[in-house]
């Protein structure tokens, strides 16, 4: 398929083999056999994010949600339980679900009408006394995931019965979703629906972005600057910086780009009055207190957020520090589905949060102006990835930061787990991407 002898694993092996050096082939991007493995090899075995606990409140409620390609319903059951359903019945595979969302205690497959609880247990047939006699009920509910599990608000699961803890898979990350989610006492929650829209680009793009690539806003988001929707690139990424975590995951941190009185994650004083801190550490509070804050990070393999200033008119005020959810879910080699949940802080007045709405749709989302711009560089991905000539020899440079490139080093006195470079003129985030990519492409 992939390699110079042609096989996937001996493409795998050079893989690592190349990242070690800092370069890539661009057959990641656009290669159908690769696609098909990691549809295997990383959605059925990593801890994949489904949902928010806000979308699912009361028994009953569900959504329908994907792992891959795979289609599940993500409902809280009669007995308030969180379960992930494979949408598909077990008597000829037809989906027993055809709402994108709902409140139901059984779902009916319209086929032959077998019926499953929301806990995914089976429930009956049309004469069910005569033509399922002796049926094994117990044996015939709707396939479920083995592991289902919550952090901050988020629902994730697992395909694989043998994975470790949603806790151990987070890893470090863990201190870096608490500051992202865990300021309001009373939570966050998603607002409406997640917008959805199809892009021509691998799933991998946006993820291995969202982690590390800061090197790209001077010049692919300039007008958002030029129109006056942004700061001055320039100093955007000169203040911020890289931490690389466990298991593939990362973020771009910064230190404080609005003046006083902003301060925490970028809050105005009286949603920082809401905040409860008792449950931080002492890391944390010194992040918090140095007016530090996240910018954007990426659970892997497909989950990724953003935490951002934003005005939709620069005359209406000062920004609204807006959070997002984004999610990459696969289409194919060639085409990503990119899911976005904006969250709102639920202490806050709605007048704070409908600002903070307002910014992050006008910056990121389907029609987003910082959105327009990613959409026009990750479209060359797939492209490359299916060129004859490009697949022959051609790789691509991970090499910013390595070997004296640049003044990236790692930061003597980061407060927190990770490793924090100086700057982020470097790619080191993204190349541990990539290797915990082929690290589990390789593991099964």
């Amino acid at each position: 398929m992939s390699s110079r002898n042609g096989s996937l694993e001996s493409f795998l092996a050079e893989t690592g083999e190349d990242l070690a050096r800092g370069v890539l082939s661009p057959r990641v991007f656009g290669d159908p056999e690769i696609y098909a493995a990691e549809l295997e090899r990383i959605f059925t075995k990593c801890w994949v994010y489904v949902g928010h606990v806000s979308e699912i409140r009361d028994p009953g409620d569900y959504v329908l949600r994907y792992v891959g390609e795979d289609q599940f319903i993500l409902v809280r059951d009669e007995s308030g339980e969180i379960q992930l359903l494979l949408n598909t019945c077990v008597h000829r595979a037809s989906p027993v679900c055809r709402a994108e969302r709902g409140n139901a205690s059984h779902f009916r497959c319209p086929y032959h009408g077998w019926i499953y609880k929301n806990s995914g247990a089976w429930n009956g047939a049309p004469r069910r006394h005569k033509a399922y006699r002796k049926l094994d009920i117990g044996a015939w509910g709707l396939r479920k995931a083995p592991h289902v599990d919550t952090y901050q608000g988020l629902i994730f699961a697992c395909l694989d019965p043998d994975a470790m803890s949603l806790r151990d898979y987070l890893g470090n990350m863990c201190w870096y979703l608490d500051l992202l989610l865990g300021l309001d006492p009373q939570g966050m929650r998603v607002v409406g629906d997640p917008h959805r829209w199809v892009a021509p680009a691998n799933w991998k793009s946006g993820a291995e972005n969202f982690m590390g690539d800061a090197y790209h806003i001077t010049t692919l988001h300039r007008s958002a600057e030029e129109v006056g929707a942004a700061p001055p690139m320039d100093m955007i990424m000169d203040s911020e910086f890289h931490v690389a975590l466990d298991n593939g995951h990362g973020v771009i941190a910064n230190f404080p780009q609005l003046p006083p009185p902003f301060g925490m994650m970028g809050y105005p004083p009286d949603i920082i009055e809401t905040f409860d801190l008792s449950a931080f550490d002492d890391g944390q509070r010194a992040f918090l207190d140095a007016g530090m804050g996240l910018v954007v990070g990426t659970v892997f393999p497909n989950l990724s957020f953003i935490h951002a200033p934003a005005v939709t008119d620069p005359e209406a005020g000062p920004p609204a520090a807006f959070t997002a959810l984004r999610q990459w879910q696969p289409h194919g080699p060639g085409e990503v589905e990119i899911w976005n949940w904006p969250l709102a802080l639920n202490s806050a007045p709605d007048a704070f949060n409908q600002a903070a709405y307002d910014g992050g749709i006008f910056t990121f989302s389907a029609s987003g102006i910082f959105e327009q711009d990613d959409m026009v560089a990750w479209s060359g991905g797939p492209r490359a990835g299916r060129s004859a000539f490009a697949r022959r020899d051609m790789k691509l440079n991970f090499q910013l930061g390595m070997d004296g490139m640049s003044d990236y080093e790692n930061r003597t006195d980061w407060m927190g787990p990770g490793e924090a470079s100086t700057t982020v003129l470097g790619e080191r985030n993204q190349r541990r991407y990539w290797e915990r990519w082929r690290d589990a492409m390789v593991a099964s």
